[in-house]
């Protein structure tokens, strides 16, 4: 059963999306110049080590991460941007404003979500920042990402998949788009079967 906070955060998730007119641009890994990545703490050592690896590459690195419930590790000294089920509340929740308001004062070359199971939370932050490109792994209900990096169900379903493994495919793909093929172009997304 969905509770009455999931069922709010779709309606404004799907309202946001579909009122925005923001421009896609498929960009390559050479003409990013900025990131926004989204991950669940569970994941934090792969996602550090793929913050790093961008940040090698010279790219600006901008982080907002999922923390559930059972998580009981403290994250505030290496991230400022964390939500919880408590942000679910759309309407009584000055943090998750506030992390749109921060994470939205920037424009961003790329967002990537490196969740593979729908996260209503990082969605609903997706679609509220400026990025041109966006790039998951989940379906979802909405096409909310231009580019989706797919990979065989065995594959999810053996948990054989992590976000070092999202973050080698990521690379791999941002290196091999030509973005000149695909300026401006209005399509949806790509899938790519792994």
């Amino acid at each position: 059963m969905i509770s009455i906070n999931k069922y709010f955060l779709k309606r404004r998730i799907n309202k946001i999306f579909n009122s925005s007119n923001r421009e896609k641009e498929y960009l390559n890994l050479k003409e990013i110049k900025s990131v926004l990545l989204l991950f669940d703490t569970k994941d934090y050592s792969d996602a550090g080590l793929f913050i790093k690896q961008l940040k090698r590459m010279g790219k600006k690195i901008s982080v907002c991460a999922y923390k559930d419930k059972k998580d009981k590790n403290d994250y505030s000294s290496i991230l400022h941007n964390i939500v919880t089920e408590k942000d679910m509340n759309i309407w009584k929740n000055d943090s998750l404003a506030g992390i749109i308001n921060s994470l939205g004062s920037e424009s961003y070359d790329l967002a990537i979500n490196l969740t593979l199971r729908e996260n209503l939370l990082l969605q609903y932050i997706l679609v509220s920042i400026d990025s041109s490109f966006k790039v998951g792994f989940s379906r979802t209900d909405l096409p909310i990402f231009d580019m989706i990096i797919s990979f065989a169900p065995q594959m999810e379903s053996s948990g054989i998949i992590t976000v070092k493994e999202l973050s080698k495919q990521v690379i791999h793909y941002l290196t091999t788009i030509s973005s000149s093929n695909f300026k401006n172009k209005k399509t949806s997304k790509w899938d790519a079967l792994i």
